[in-house]
């Protein structure tokens, strides 16, 4: 039985290519044994503005810097507020919104205190509004060694779940060993990032997929 599995961190409200990646594959896997790094998208990324474009960033305190994902905490929760608040003033007029405004409204008023968690819930609500229904597992679950290098420890994750396929970033290619995948098909990703409608002049890749989904709605799986 074929099972295509990507491995991806575990990105804050993920950008469109990041759902792309998850569309091809049967399996995700949260790569959570990473080292979490600082303003990076593991814990921020891009929304609209009338004029350009803004940060959503949750702060992580000095000392989750470089350690394992799955250790990160989030201990204030005063973001929540101001996230929701720029969601609010950029998106409450775009056409789609009111369809994924609950669920939105409900995450922002809920404590969090893991960055993984709260992450992988906006991922499941996602998938699930995108019609994408891929087994979703997470690196700290399996056993993964996080001694191994890249390429080995990608090998030690697919081997565990099986993997017939594994569906890579385009990034890949600078550091994957392709001679080591002898028993494990290994494919790019190869993604065009679409035009689509946003609720403000002048179109602005890479935002968040939220953007496309409060703009488009149900019609945001087929853009993908």
């Amino acid at each position: 039985m074929d099972n295509k599995v990507t491995i991806h961190q575990p990105n804050y409200i993920p950008w469109i290519g990041f759902f792309n990646k998850i569309k091809m594959s049967d399996t995700l896997i949260i790569l959570d044994t990473v080292d979490y790094s600082k303003n990076s998208v593991h814990n921020r990324n891009k929304i609209r503005t009338p004029k350009s474009w803004m940060y959503l960033t949750i702060p992580i305190p000095k000392i989750y810097h470089r350690k394992p994902l799955y250790d990160v905490r989030i201990e204030d929760n005063k973001w929540m507020s101001k996230h929701w608040k720029s969601i609010l003033t950029n998106y409450s007029n775009a056409e789609h919104f009111k369809k994924y405004k609950d669920f939105f409204e409900n995450l922002y008023s809920m404590k969090h205190e893991s960055l993984v968690e709260l992450n992988e819930k906006i991922i499941h609500y996602i998938c699930q509004e995108l019609g994408l229904k891929p087994r979703i597992i997470k690196s700290s679950d399996i056993g993964v060694d996080q001694n191994l290098k890249k390429t080995e420890m990608l090998l030690n994750i697919l081997r565990k779940v099986n993997a017939t396929t594994y569906i890579s970033g385009s990034g890949g290619k600078k550091y994957i060993d392709t001679d080591t995948f002898k028993n494990i098909k290994l494919e790019f990703q190869d993604f065009t990032h679409p035009v689509y409608k946003q609720c403000f002049e002048g179109f602005i890749p890479n935002m968040s997929i939220i953007d496309m989904l409060f703009n488009n709605g149900k019609e945001s799986s087929k853009i993908i």
